[in-house]
C-alpha cells in the first residue's frame, strides 16, 4: 500500500512519497479543490477533536469560515446531547475495538452561525497516516476525517409523514369508535322491533284477520333482521379496525365448522340449484383459532358463492395439510367471477359488485357490502392469510392459509 502523507493544510495527500512510477495522483491543492466541490462537508480533526481543516461544503453547512473554527473543538458546533455523541464516537474510533470496524455513522443536531439548528448525519473515519500508525496522538495534525451531510429536509419530511400517519390513525380510531357506539345503541330498539313484529306475525295473542297487516308484520321482521345483520357486521368491522375484537383462541376442528356452515346454507343452495361439495380428509389437524369468527367466515364465503353462482353450478370447500406444515382451506365456486376492478371494489367496505342483469340466480342480489371486507379482516385477526382470485365467467377462489404456528400437531 502506498504511504499517505499529511499536507500543510492538514488534508491527506494521496501522492506516493517515493516511487519510480509517474506521479499521476492529484496534488495537495488539487485534492483540496476536489474536496471543496463536494456538497457534503469535509472536516478533519486532531486527536483531541479540534478542527484542523474545514471544506467549502462544511462552511456552507455551518455558516462559519474555515479561519473562524480552525483550532476549535468540533463539538462546540453541535447542540446539547450531540456533543456527548461526538465525544463517545471519537473515543470509540481511537481504540482498536469493533467500533472502528463497524462504523455506521451518527445523527446529530448542529448550531449554525445564522441561528437555529440543523440535523446532520456524520461519519468519522481514522486517517491512517505515517504519523498515526502507532496510535492516535494529539499533536495538532489531522487524525480523523468527518463527512457531514445535511438531513434537515429528510427529518422534516419524516416528521410530517409521522404526523399524517398519527392523524390518520386517530381519525380511523374515532370512526371505528363511533361505529361501535352507534351500532350498540341501535341494537337495543331494533331487538324490540323484531320481537314485537315476531309476536304479531305469529299471531300469539289472536288472529290477525286483515292479511295486509300480517304481511306488514312479516316485512317489518324481515327488514329488522336484515338491519340487525348489517349492524352486527358494522360492529365487528369497527372492533377489528380498532383492535378491540375479543377472540377466544382454542383448538378448532375446521371439518366441524365446514359441516355446520354447509348445513345452514344447504336450503339456500337447493333453492338456487347450486351443488355444495366438500373435500376434506377426516384426519385434518386442528388449528388455533376463534370458533365464532371462523364460523362467520365460512358462512360469509359460502353465502357469497351460492348467491353469485348460476343454477347448475357448484361450490367446493376443501382443506389439506401442505408439505411445509401449513394448513390450506379453500372455497371455490363456478360463479360469474370478477375482473380486477370488481375484485378491488368487492374488498372495499359498503361496495357491492352487481352483475349485469342481477345475480346468477335472477333478480337483484341482497347484501350490505360488508361480507367480504369483514371476512378478510376476521381471517387476518385469526393470524391466517386471506387470498382471493377471480376471473369473469371462471368463478372465484378464496384461500385461507394457517401458518405452521397455528396448526396443532396430531
Amino acid at each position: 500500500m502506498l504511504p499517505l502523507a499529511a499536507s500543510r493544510d492538514n488534508v491527506v495527500s494521496l501522492r506516493p512519497e517515493h516511487s519510480d512510477k509517474p506521479d499521476c495522483g492529484p496534488s495537495d491543492s488539487e485534492l483540496r479543490a476536489i474536496l471543496d466541490t463536494a456538497t457534503d462537508g469535509i472536516v478533519t480533526l486532531d486527536g483531541k477533536g479540534k478542527i484542523c481543516s474545514f471544506s467549502a461544503g462544511a462552511e456552507a453547512l455551518f455558516g462559519y469560515r474555515s479561519a473562524e473554527v480552525t483550532g476549535k473543538s468540533f463539538a462546540k458546533l453541535l447542540d446539547g446531547d450531540s456533543r456527548k455523541i461526538i465525544k463517545d464516537y471519537l473515543e470509540a474510533l481511537s481504540g482498536s475495538g469493533l467500533a472502528a470496524v463497524f462504523n455506521d455513522g451518527r445523527e446529530v443536531e448542529a448550531k449554525v452561525k445564522q441561528g437555529g439548528l440543523i440535523s446532520l448525519f456524520l461519519t468519522i473515519g481514522r486517517l491512517e497516516t505515517d504519523r498515526h500508525k502507532s496510535g492516535i496522538n494529539s499533536d495538532g495534525t489531522a487524525a480523523f476525517c468527518v463527512v457531514v451531510r445535511d438531513i434537515t429536509q429528510w427529518k422534516n419530511t419524516e416528521a410530517d409523514l409521522r404526523k399524517s400517519k398519527e392523524a390518520a390513525e386517530k381519525s380511523n380510531a374515532q370512526k371505528s369508535m363511533f361505529l361501535a357506539n352507534i351500532s350498540h345503541e341501535l341494537r337495543t330498539p331494533l331487538n324490540a322491533i323484531m320481537g314485537f313484529s315476531e309476536v304479531m306475525r305469529s299471531e300469539r295473542f289472536g288472529e290477525i284477520e286483515n292479511e295486509k297487516y300480517l304481511s306488514y308484520a312479516n316485512d317489518i321482521h324481515t327488514s329488522g333482521a336484515h338491519l340487525l345483520a348489517l349492524i352486527n357486521d358494522l360492529l365487528d368491522l369497527a372492533k377489528v379496525e380498532a383492535g378491540k375484537l375479543e377472540l377466544n383462541f382454542t383448538s378448532v376442528n375446521l371439518l366441524n365448522i365446514v359441516d355446520e356452515a354447509m348445513h345452514l346454507l344447504q336450503e339456500q343452495a337447493t333453492d338456487n340449484r347450486v351443488l355444495l361439495r366438500k373435500s376434506i380428509a377426516g384426519d385434518l389437524p386442528n388449528v388455533v383459532a376463534d370458533m365464532r369468527s371462523m364460523k362467520q367466515v365460512l358462512l360469509n364465503l359460502l353465502s357469497n358463492s351460492v348467491k353469485f353462482t348460476k343454477p347448475g353450478g357448484q361450490v367446493i370447500i376443501s382443506a389439506k395439510l401442505e408439505d411445509d406444515g401449513q394448513l390450506l382451506l379453500t372455497v371455490k365456486d363456478t360463479g360469474r367471477g370478477m375482473n380486477n376492478d370488481e375484485l378491488q371494489q368487492a374488498l372495499a367496505p359498503f361496495q357491492r359488485v352487481e352483475p349485469v342483469g342481477g345475480s346468477g340466480n335472477g333478480g337483484k342480489t341482497q347484501g350490505t357490502g360488508l361480507g367480504l371486507p369483514l371476512t378478510k379482516a376476521l381471517v387476518e385477526a385469526n393470524r391466517a392469510k386471506f387470498t382471493i382470485t377471480s376471473a369473469p365467467k371462471k368463478g372465484t377462489l378464496v384461500e385461507i392459509e394457517f401458518p405452521t404456528t397455528r396448526v396443532l400437531a396430531e
